[in-house]
């Protein structure tokens, strides 16, 4: 980047409208402050003019760090650059983060997409990864907000993650989703709850009649029973949905 360093006064410079940090540490920021205390700024913020002022578009840590230790004026390179630009710019600065939390890294593809209308393909190519990863990490953002938050705090993975959301029954995606926050749970594991889910709700299904039951059976005509693993107690079949338990079963484990 071919720009002479200038001086922006601070009371001229904003965040950005948009910062991929959501949460920035302020135990970091007071360290960087520190350290530019004692060697100065070892590397000087990008900025564009806008609206008469100054949009931070690289260094987001470096100017709170300034304002941390109350200083006038931050070394700065300005350059013009369109929404475009900035939005690809920001995105290829913070990929390389390795501390980028996977919702921070979503957030990054999704304004490229929503913001600026890219396809995943051209995404891709942009940002040197596969077509697979960005609708991975696209696909995150249609999850359940407890689920971004587990996910961003490494408490599920992000294949896990997806699996259990599959899982159409609140009630019982909740249920599944608690115990892999608390006991861990690996995608191979999700998969089997999945399927173990899936098994039920059909066992329910043609207990009840549904579709005429397999080989043109219509349905039981007098109940089938199966042994609660919650309460030992019997439970009609069409009743069962998880491993198999009795649903008064499974609301007294989620009020546990």
């Amino acid at each position: 980047m071919d720009l002479k360093v200038e001086k922006a006064l601070m009371k001229l410079v904003d965040r950005p409208k948009d910062p991929a940090r959501k949460r920035i540490d302020p135990e970091k920021v007071r360290e960087l402050a520190e350290s530019i205390r004692e060697v100065g700024l070892q590397q000087p913020v990008l900025l564009r003019p806008l609206d008469g002022r100054y949009e931070v578009v690289a260094g987001d840590r470096r100017y709170l760090a300034h304002k941390f230790l109350g200083m006038e004026d931050i070394e700065a390179f300005v350059k013009e650059m369109s929404d475009e630009e900035v939005i690809i710019l920001r995105a290829t600065e913070n990929l390389q983060k390795e501390d980028l939390t996977p919702m921070e890294e979503a957030q990054e593809y999704g304004k490229m997409r929503n913001g600026l209308g890219m396809s995943i393909e051209r995404i891709a190519r942009k940002m040197g990864r596969s077509h697979g990863t960005i609708k991975k990490y696209l696909e995150l953002l249609e999850l359940e907000p407890e689920f971004q938050e587990a996910i961003d705090s490494r408490k599920i993975g992000i294949e896990a993650a997806h699996v259990l959301s599959q899982i159409d029954d609140p009630e019982f995606r909740k249920f599944y989703f608690t115990s892999a926050v608390e006991n861990g749970v690996t995608k191979e594991v999700a998969q089997s709850w999945l399927a173990a889910y899936q098994q039920s709700k059909e066992a329910k299904f043609y207990a009840e009649g549904g579709g005429g039951g397999p080989l043109g059976v219509t349905g039981a005509d007098k109940p089938i029973f199966q042994t609660c693993d919650g309460c030992h107690g019997p439970v009609e079949i069409k009743q069962i949905r998880y491993f198999p338990l009795c649903p008064e079963c499974v609301k007294e484990m989620l009020r546990r």
